[in-house]
């Protein structure tokens, strides 16, 4: 049983030596006028105190001690701060005020003075027109005025009303605030310090004011100190909104040595930059930072066929959104979203028993990017695992189960998996199936999950998307050209694709972007241009090719067409070989049909599409490469059908070709075969062209096609 007559002295005895502690040990009177030091601690020194009762206590003693010593600001400053814990408003502005008077350039506690006003018309009755609505703008008016004091006397007082805005969001009052801080700007701070400049643009940004933001930077960037890191805002905030200038500003502060600035560019980069790039940042110097960040983006610009800047604006959009939706930056969540934007599709769910949790997908044509988030205790941040079934019932996530792990109650399974089936169709199939077949969906749900988590957390992407796919079909074709390598991207497009309503003169207009990378992953070449596609011969469809020079080496090939109206389509080709002049290797092997699709060189018609009719004679043709040959050469066709998954399928020479052809000497670099394709069935195939030579092994090259009979 509690002894009330125990806990009363012991709570005196605390509130004596808090007393004690908040309000010195010496006499307030010894202090000098401006010493104001211990009593802007006071608030810190009375943070942790809960209890109202402690708090009038102490507020008791320190008007004791007011009315011997009148003319202590200090006092009356430390009076005003425990009047605003006690919610007594009127009191905290009048002592506040008394402070100013006693000591009119104290800029803290024209501050507080701000804080109290601001609070009395946050509280008064606005909804009433007459006397309450009066007060409000009186008291909203004296707090724009004292928070003009407070940085006039002092410009540090800026990032103190900074905070206050920011905590308070987009309202009334952070207007007011920011109305205080304006005054102060346009006034007497303005040759002193970019401090204020500064702050006020960071306001009006977060009021949704861009222009007067921008305009409080452009401010800042001609102020002592703050040109760096004036440039570096003003390209937040233009870029966020789109605005290509704030390209030009961004790396106008990256090539100024400012370590304020440079630091604001780190801290930015630092959410999708790998180890390698941060150490370049960090090594380099003004024109060399510049040169790093350019080549840094340049590289992300090209890996999505986007145009210069691109990546950049959309970095920081995603910044700006992320930092909106997610108030903790340790939130996992706010990483991912940095590095790959919003999801397509999220789900959210917290049953009885189980955290909190989220799934997002990503769509990719090259596979679905799922990640999987748990909260944790604070509900404010959520880690990424591998599996939807990494909580156990209390919460706490338990990774892959083991064989003595039981995991998740059958009940809770089942609610959480069918949570999922509206993600993305692997959820829902396994959410509609049997339960037998769970244990094999948790072992590929788990794989996806683990390689999901870990390009989520170390990659980054914005991929080229478009709002319709366009039906196009891509081949890119190696060979050389003499002594120049060179890689052909050839395409073909579906008349029906396109607007018959546009002019004839632009109606095939395509906009062609394509990207090689070599080896090290550095953009070896980049087109981005439009072409006119021509129609083939005798066909129903339009066609283009684009020609990339290249040196000798190993590439891999990104294209996108779009055709207007939102229609779009993307390809790729990994592991384009060119080889050395010296050495001797077939090109890749061009199908066509003499008189339609597109010429890559005399005698080698190609067809992108890689479909023919069974009345088609097919023209199959390779290069000869590097260096001259002596002596017969023979070439030879083999076939073989496509084989399933998991069935093989044998090599037969082509139907009515069976045999050998034999090239004439010195006839040229390229070797041409008419195959008919009346000896095949419908159905998809690979071809084999075969070069024999007299020394040597042979020599080889293989694509596949596709034969139909015309009917459909």
């Amino acid at each position: 049983m509690t002894d009330h007559r125990l806990i009363r002295p012991l709570r005196a005895l605390a509130v004596a030596s808090l007393v004690v502690l908040v309000a010195g040990s010496l006499p307030l009177g010894a202090q000098s006028l401006h010493d104001h030091r211990g009593a802007e601690a006071f608030p810190d020194s009375i943070a942790a105190v809960s209890d109202g009762e402690m708090l009038q206590s102490i507020e008791r003693d320190l008007m004791a001690r007011a009315k011997r010593d009148r003319t202590n600001g200090n006092l009356h400053f430390r009076l005003g701060i425990l009047a605003l814990r006690l919610l007594e408003l009127g009191d905290a502005a009048a002592e506040f005020k008394w402070a100013t008077q006693l000591d009119p350039q104290w800029s803290a506690a024209w501050f507080q003075l701000g804080r109290a006003e601001l609070a009395l018309g946050e509280n008064a009755d606005t909804t009433r027109i007459g006397r309450h609505a009066l007060l409000a703008r009186d008291a909203w008016s004296r707090a724009a005025a004292a928070f003009t004091r407070s940085v006039i006397t002092d410009t540090l007082a800026a990032l103190q009303i900074e905070v206050l805005v920011a905590r308070r969001g987009v309202t009334q009052s952070s207007q007011v605030a920011r109305d205080g801080l304006r005054q102060a700007v346009g006034g007497g701070t303005r040759a002193r310090s970019a401090v204020p400049a500064l702050a006020l643009g960071r306001i009006e940004r977060l009021l949704g004011d861009t222009a007067a933001a921008l305009n409080a930077f452009d401010l800042a960037a001609n102020l002592p100190g703050g040109r760096g890191v004036g440039l570096v805002e003003a390209a937040r905030t233009r870029v966020t909104h789109g605005d290509l200038r704030g390209v030009a500003d961004y790396f106008a502060a990256a090539g100024i040595d400012d370590s304020a600035a440079v630091g604001l560019l780190r801290a930015d980069l630092s959410w999708i930059a790998t180890g390698a790039e941060l150490a370049q940042f960090d090594r380099s110097r003004g024109d060399g930072r510049v040169a790093a960040l350019a080549a840094l983006w340049a590289i992300r610009d090209r890996g999505e066929l986007r145009n210069d800047g691109e990546r950049l604006r959309e970095h920081y959009r995603r910044l700006a959104a992320a930092g909106r939706t997610y108030s903790n930056r340790d939130d996992l969540r706010f990483a991912v979203a940095v590095r790959h934007g919003e999801p397509d599709n999220r789900v959210a769910s917290h049953p009885i028993g189980v955290a909190a949790n989220e799934s997002w997908r990503y769509r990719r044509a090259d596979g679905d990017l799922l990640v999987h988030f748990l909260a944790g205790a604070d509900s404010t941040n959520y880690r990424v695992v591998e599996s939807i079934f990494d909580v156990n019932p209390n919460g706490q996530a338990q990774g892959a189960a083991g064989d003595d792990d039981p995991g998740l109650p059958p009940d809770l399974v089942d609610i959480v998996l069918r949570s999922r089936a509206q993600l993305s169709p692997f959820y829902q199939a396994a959410a509609a199936g049997r339960r037998d077949q769970l244990a094999t969906f948790k072992v590929r749900e788990r794989e996806i999950g683990r390689a999901s988590r870990n390009l989520a957390l170390t990659t980054d992407r914005f991929p080229l998307r478009f709002d319709r796919d366009l039906a196009a079909r891509f081949q890119v074709v190696a060979g050389r050209n003499e002594a120049q390598a060179d890689v052909a991207v050839a395409f073909a497009v579906p008349i029906f694709s396109f607007d018959s309503t546009r002019p004839l003169a632009a109606r095939f207009e395509t906009r062609v972007r394509v990207v090689a990378w070599d080896s090290s992953s550095a953009a070896a070449h980049a087109v981005d241009t439009v072409l006119r596609l021509v129609p083939g011969l005798g066909a129903d469809a339009v066609y283009g090719i684009v020609p990339l020079p290249l040196p000798p080496g190993v590439y891999s090939v990104r294209v996108a067409l779009e055709a207007g109206g939102g229609r779009g389509a993307i390809g790729s080709r990994d592991a384009v070989r060119i080889g050395e002049p010296a050495e001797l290797v077939l090109s890749d092997l061009a199908l066509g049909v003499a008189g339609r699709g597109i010429e890559l060189s005399a005698g080698r018609p190609l067809e992108p599409t890689g479909v023919f009719r069974r009345t088609d004679t097919l023209v199959a043709s390779v290069m000869v490469l590097g260096r001259e040959q002596v002596g017969a050469r023979r070439v030879r066709a083999m076939v073989r059908a496509v084989p399933a998954p998991g069935k093989e399928e044998k090599w037969r020479g082509f139907p009515g070709r069976d045999g050998w052809q034999t090239l004439v000497p010195g006839s040229g670099p390229s070797a041409a075969m008419a195959l008919p394709l009346k000896g095949l069935k419908s159905g998809r195939y690979e071809l084999e062209l075969v070069f024999s030579r007299d020394r040597g092994a042979d020599l080889r090259s293989r694509t596949a096609f596709e034969v139909y009979d015309g009917r459909r």
